[in-house]
């Protein structure tokens, strides 16, 4: 009995997650309440659980605050241009299938289409952001690639977020039980089940790179959530 409330067994290690994904789940929210900082908060976040998979000892809020100002600057430039695409693409799908007539409606497919490419070619854009120091164009051509060349991975995503969607929808009773429940600990906690996965595609692309590096890839820090000078994701 006595081992159960140990600092390392298994409840007191998932309590601790619970609570630190709480935590992040609240400075997330918060630092993205400008709606133009969600780049920079996304980022953040990932830096942050990228570090909380190692195991590394830190503060969250410290280190969550010190990676917002850090990945700022690069984060914004690429969010808000993105943003307004994603909700001028949105905006015309809208309309097409609410407000024009059906006859019309046929418009909403490509448009869909689009935006669907779209999402998908720039979901590893603020991870890669939170781990390695590359440029922006970069970022983006990778995540594309990545994003082809890892189809499982990605699709998994996709399939979670349209099936929570599609939960949240099913009546107002389960769209609040959703909405509870990412506003208490779930975009945090979907992160961080991501987040395994997206390190394990930079793992294969930085092995690949440097093969003779393979077996020191975790011990030396490569994917810690370290950022160097000299850390940059390869062309791929």
């Amino acid at each position: 009995m006595k081992n159960i409330f140990s600092p390392d067994s298994l409840l007191i290690k998932a309590l601790t997650l619970l609570c630190d994904l709480m935590f992040l789940n609240l400075l997330f929210l918060i630092c993205s309440v400008p709606i133009f900082t969600i780049g920079a908060s996304t980022t953040a976040l990932y830096a942050v659980l990228f570090k909380r998979l190692r195991g590394k000892d830190l503060k969250i809020g410290k280190t969550y605050f010190a990676e917002f100002k850090a990945n700022f600057k690069q984060a914004t430039l690429f969010w808000i241009p993105y943003f307004l695409i994603i909700a001028f693409l949105a905006a015309d799908i809208y309309i097409s299938h609410n407000i024009l007539p059906e006859e019309y409606r046929f418009m909403q497919y490509p448009v869909s289409i689009a935006l669907f490419v779209l999402l998908w070619a720039t979901v590893l854009v603020f991870p890669q952001m939170a781990l390695f120091k590359s440029p922006t164009r970069q970022i983006i051509k990778n995540s594309a690639i990545l994003g082809l060349v890892n189809f499982p991975i990605i699709g998994m995503v996709f399939v979670i977020h349209i099936f929570i969607f599609l939960l949240a929808d099913l009546s107002a009773k389960a769209e609040m039980i959703v909405i509870s429940i990412l506003l208490f600990f779930g975009i945090a906690g979907l992160a961080w089940f991501f987040c395994i996965f997206y390190r394990r595609i930079f793992m294969k692309v930085l092995e690949k790179d440097a093969p003779e590096e393979k077996e020191s890839a975790e011990t030396e820090g490569l994917l810690d959530g370290e950022k160097d000078p000299e850390d940059d994701l390869p062309i791929i």
